[in-house]
């Protein structure tokens, strides 16, 4: 298994609600246990993360701007 898919999996198994807004990918991005050895290279979202889904987590929008800003360009998005 490569170490993408083991990542993925273990972020999954850990944070995933899916009774939560979100998809897996946004909420594995929303994570703040900054000491995970995955957190580093935990996946990305591959669509911007809705407003209400951000304001459900208790993310405060002005913060989360430069990273929504990072994850337009790496999504293509202008």
């Amino acid at each position: 298994m490569s170490l993408r898919k083991r990542t993925d999996e273990n972020c999954r198994d850990c944070i995933y609600d899916s009774l939560a807004p979100g998809t897996w990918r946004q909420q594995v991005s929303l994570c703040t246990i900054k000491t995970c050895p995955f957190w580093d290279i935990r996946a990305k979202p591959t669509s911007p993360i809705p407003e209400s889904t951000l304001r459900w987590y208790g993310v405060d929008l002005a913060d989360f701007q430069p990273r929504a800003g990072d994850l337009t360009q790496e999504i293509g998005h202008d």
